[in-house]
């Protein structure tokens, strides 16, 4: 048993001082995203998979969820929305009501994304943004993702500080 604790304390000290010497060590990071269309899930699941591949602890909540234990510990947000309507999106009402319940989203470092449309989604992206703004959320990028192939793209080469 000794040796076992041994061993894999001496592992995670060498992957701590990798992440250390390569200039990035692992953070927390919540994702919080519309449940009514399954593509934002799969979205969603995609960038949770590959910020994990970068060693960082990922929190998903759907906006259905009850509570968000954790999110106050992330230091960065990603939020996923949709196009509601092609001409005047607005963001979904069970997202915008999980903003308003997330305890401690000032201040953090948001990313906003929306699934890639033919119509709509700079708006949506646009209205996605507004309302974390309003919450306090300090946007650092917003993304469009035709695929879930460069949802996991994006988080496999996204540099968080």
């Amino acid at each position: 048993m000794l040796e076992f604790s041994l061993f894999y304390c001496e592992t995670f000290s060498f992957e701590y001082n990798s992440l250390k010497r390569s200039g990035r060590s692992p953070l927390h990071v919540g994702i919080i995203y519309s449940s009514e269309k399954k593509v934002i899930e799969k979205l969603a699941g995609e960038l949770k998979r590959g910020l994990e591949e970068q060693r960082h602890t990922v929190f998903m909540y759907a906006d259905s969820a009850d509570n968000f234990r954790g999110i106050a510990g992330c230091r960065y947000l990603i939020i996923g929305s949709y196009a509601t309507a092609a001409f005047k999106p607005k963001t979904p009402s069970r997202l915008t009501a999980a903003l308003h319940k997330v305890p401690g989203i000032a201040g953090k470092r948001s990313i906003a994304f929306v699934p890639r449309s033919a119509m709509g989604e700079k708006k949506a992206l646009a209205t996605l943004m507004n309302d974390m703004e309003k919450q306090g959320c300090f946007l650092i990028d917003q993304r469009a993702f035709g695929s879930e192939k460069e949802a996991y793209e994006f988080a496999r080469s996204v540099n968080l500080k």
